[in-house]
């Protein structure tokens, strides 16, 4: 009988730590690419003129990694980080959704997804979630936009011109900002800039993993193409029905400055890091090319006044350090400043200048804005490409995670 004793004990204490160990690594700061209640899409560009054959084009894919449905809102910003068009999607258990952004902001095309489709053989049915509301409004999401709303969603992200007269967006030749995508509990049309999106709307479940492709097609132009995993971002605690805030690990979240202050942390979703290690290559044999594409955290909160996002334009950026192939390290001799979604040559004036007879080194950048108390959260992914056939996009390295209390020094 002692015996038995003993063996149950041994056996609750270790499925006890087994509990332990697994709330831990939940709880981590680290991103990786693990199923996620967000996905980010850090930058994208389309070419609104020209063919769907030639055009500059940026795809990314959304997979619902659970038998169970998820609704998630999907939302499209401005490089300034104001939300342009934000719309909802119906994914059916083991649902894969691919979406075009020449489709959206060309065409006008949104995704069409049903509750009211069959699922597969291997899914929950499609009121399985417990964490639906009754009324989740999903009979039928997407469809054809406007002429007026798609010629507002191509003027905002290209041109950068608000409704009101402000700028929400700076001027490009393609259309360009970032995308987040969100699981919710219904398809009611709250956006992350209102209240009740935090209080009421949004969901814990870590089930939705990604990527995005970037294609240009041109031959003149390009002829190229990359792609790498969309930025996983788990939420912690996970699970649940939405309104409900229990302890949360993290010092802050990555919605954090668009949070009602009675729901700080509602969201739970980890925070980003500041610090990155970035490869570059410049010329050689092949005539390499790199930039860097940068997301950035921005200091407007949660409002509909689209003046107050030109505050974004120019988040300044602690440091930046270049170390070229001999170890040389040289620092920007002027100010640099980065909106919340760019992306920039490594030759540019950002960046400190490149050792003459050098093709390659590594940047060392904090994207710190200073303006939080704490550091400012960032993602940058290196895209590079050559002779118009090789094309290849990889995330940085961060040097620290979104939980470091304070900024490693510079080199």
């Amino acid at each position: 009988m002692r015996r038995l004793l003993v063996l149950a004990s041994l056996a609750v204490t270790v499925s006890m730590m087994a509990a332990h160990v697994t709330t831990e690594n939940n709880a981590g700061c680290d991103i990786g690419a693990y199923p996620a209640a967000t996905l980010l899409l850090p930058y994208f560009e389309v070419d609104t003129q020209s063919s769907a054959s030639s055009a500059v084009n940026t795809v990314f894919t959304v997979i619902n990694t659970s038998a169970e449905p998820q609704i998630v809102r999907v939302t499209i910003w401005s490089d300034f980080g104001f939300p342009v068009l934000s719309f909802p999607m119906f994914l059916t258990g083991y649902d894969v959704q691919s979406l075009s952004m020449y489709e959206m902001v060309a065409r006008g095309n949104v995704p069409v997804t049903y509750s009211g489709l069959p699922p597969g053989a291997a899914s929950a049915e499609n009121n399985s979630n417990p964490n639906f509301l009754e009324d989740n409004q999903c009979d039928r999401t997407g469809g054809t936009m406007s002429n007026e709303i798609r010629e507002r969603l191509q003027r905002m992200l290209i041109t950068g011109a608000g409704d009101s007269g402000c700028r929400v967006g700076r001027q490009h030749k393609y259309a360009s900002g970032y995308v987040t995508v969100d699981v919710v509990n219904s398809c009611a049309k709250t956006t992350p800039i209102e209240p009740s999106y935090w209080t009421d709307t949004i969901l814990f479940d870590n089930v939705l993993t990604g990527d995005y492709e970037r294609i240009n097609p041109n031959v003149t132009t390009g002829n190229y193409a990359g792609g790498t995993p969309l930025v996983h971002l788990r939420a912690v605690p996970e699970g649940g029905p939405a309104g409900v805030l229990p302890q949360v690990p993290f010092p802050y979240t990555f919605y954090d400055r668009y949070l009602p202050a009675e729901a700080r942390k509602m969201d739970r979703r980890q925070p980003l890091p500041a610090v990155f290690a970035a490869r570059f290559i410049e010329g050689g044999s092949t005539g390499f090319q790199t930039n860097l594409m940068i997301w950035r955290e921005g200091v407007t909160g949660a409002t509909r006044d689209e003046c107050a996002y030109a505050k974004n334009e120019k988040l300044p950026v602690r440091a930046i350090v270049r170390f070229d192939e001999h170890e040389n390290a040289t620092t920007a001799s002027n100010a640099v400043t980065l909106p919340p979604s760019s992306a920039t040559s490594s030759v540019a004036s950002a960046f400190p200048a490149l050792a003459a007879g050098d093709v390659g080194g590594w940047f060392w950048i904090s994207l710190d804005n200073g303006a939080k108390g704490r550091p400012s959260q960032n993602w940058i992914t290196v895209q590079m490409y050559a002779e118009g056939r090789y094309g290849v996009d990889f995330d940085a390295t961060w040097l620290a995670n979104g939980c470091t209390a304070a900024i490693p020094p510079s080199p």
